[in-house]
């Protein structure tokens, strides 16, 4: 604590540089979420430049997306190879790899079949689609009263259709978007229906079960102080499903392609478990190019007809190209095993973290976890935390009480134990500093996305 008391009244200063920008962000951007004020020119592997030329170490994987880092060379080849040769093909024909590329991708995740989209917002919604359909052509639901459910604090996207299964975050007050028959509530009490709480939906469809067509979640959080009350609470919910002939999706756009040290946050609950749909995004490409997948077997996806999932760069040739990449160079380099020792390093690194101020620090393979404790001292947040270890040297993403991380799977071992050591710096000295300039003031609720 001594080395913190030395920067005591010290503060820490945007660039004016990055004022600048700032400024012309306010008048003419409008949306986003609320990201650190900082802005990036350039990266290579986990190494990033802001426009002051500062280098920074990759900590939150551009929230998820950059698995492999960035500019990986193997990725950017074939990228390029694809780029050269065609600019885009789609569903105005037969789209020339995408046969193949779906026999290939169905063999190696054990699904009949699967549909090519662009975002995740897009996957899931699309996924619950296909449910509705189902409980309604197959399990005999009315149109009026099927129902597909979702867990509180999962992030699904905020496109219309999909929306209104997540918390309340003004799409029915502000924007007019509900629907009733897409929710996390329960229909009869109204009660949030809540990650982690196994009893919330015993209760729920022990009363509505009929009328419901799916539930959709994300498997694995990382937000719980141990991943066994996840994955105990998970499975339970995925035997309710068998249990009263639910259809269970598993959306893995976040925490899928091996960053939880298996390929798929949902292999850690079995073969006897599998989702009935798989939604992927984000990191199956590296990042490198906008793709989701929808999985599912014949008696789903066989009910899906013409002009009922389309996208126009659903099945481009540069998506096939970075998805085939991704999973080469994810094989190549056994970088799901990696995930796995990064998560040990971290728990070594952070086991004699005891900062008055540090409720408990997780993880989930590379998925990296921070949470203070409300104290009420103003100095103490996230966002004030992550500006600091920004300031320092890494990039982080504050949410709520969390600081949230994740780290490329090939980050040099280098690279993850300086970034940590930044981490526990800022930790330590972040009550000592003044003032920490944390950007423009937000506005809204914070998705955990």
């Amino acid at each position: 604590m001594a080395q913190g008391r030395q920067n005591e009244g010290k503060v820490v200063r945007l660039s004016s540089k990055t004022k600048q920008l700032l400024e012309i962000d306010s008048k003419h951007s409008a949306g986003g979420v609320f990201p650190l004020p900082v802005f990036i020119k350039s990266g290579k592997g986990s190494i990033l430049k802001d426009v002051d030329g500062k280098e920074i170490i990759d900590f939150i994987c551009m929230l998820s997306a950059t698995n492999l880092g960035q500019c990986h060379p193997e990725l950017v080849k074939e990228m390029t190879i694809s780029m050269q040769n065609i600019t885009l093909t789609n569903i105005a024909t037969k789209v020339g790899d995408w046969a193949e590329f779906t026999r290939d991708m169905c063999k190696r995740f054990g699904y009949d079949k699967m549909v090519g989209m662009v975002s995740g917002t897009e996957g899931a919604d699309a996924a619950v689609k296909f449910a509705r359909k189902w409980g309604i052509k197959v399990k005999g639901i009315s149109p009026h009263d099927v129902l597909v459910l979702g867990v509180s604090d999962n992030y699904h996207g905020v496109g219309s259709g999909i929306w209104p299964i997540m918390n309340d975050m003004g799409q029915s007050s502000d924007y007019g978007i509900a629907n009733k028959n897409l929710r996390n509530t329960n229909p009869a009490t109204g009660k949030l229906l809540r990650y982690g709480h196994l009893e919330d939906f015993e209760e729920v469809l022990a009363d509505v079960h009929g009328h419901v067509a799916a539930i959709i979640m994300e498997c694995i959080h990382g937000k719980r102080p141990s991943f066994e009350e996840e994955l105990n609470f998970v499975i339970g919910v995925r035997q309710l499903c068998k249990k009263y002939n639910i259809l269970f999706i598993a959306d893995e756009v976040r925490m899928g392609t091996g960053k939880t040290g298996k390929f798929l946050c949902s292999d850690w609950m079995g073969l006897e478990n599998k989702p009935d749909l798989v939604v992927m995004g984000k990191s199956i490409t590296g990042g490198a190019y906008p793709a989701s997948y929808i999985f599912g077997n014949n008696e789903v996806m066989d009910l899906v007809g013409g002009y009922e999932s389309v996208a126009t760069f659903g099945m481009a040739p540069a998506a096939i190209a970075a998805t085939r990449a991704t999973l080469k160079i994810i094989d190549e380099e056994k970088l799901v095993d990696r995930a796995t020792w990064i998560g040990q390093v971290w728990k070594k690194e952070t086991a004699d973290w005891n900062m008055p101020w540090l409720d408990y620090v997780t993880n989930r393979g590379a998925d990296l976890g921070l949470y203070l404790k409300r104290t009420g001292n103003p100095r103490l947040t996230t966002r004030r935390l992550s500006m600091l270890s920004l300031h320092k040297g890494i990039l982080t993403y504050p949410d709520g009480d969390r600081v949230r991380m994740g780290v490329a799977l090939n980050i040099p071992e280098a690279d993850l134990r300086r970034g940590i050591s930044i981490l526990k710096e800022a930790l330590l000295e972040l009550d000592d500093y003044e003032e920490i300039e944390t950007g423009p003031p937000m506005k809204g609720v914070i998705p955990d996305m």
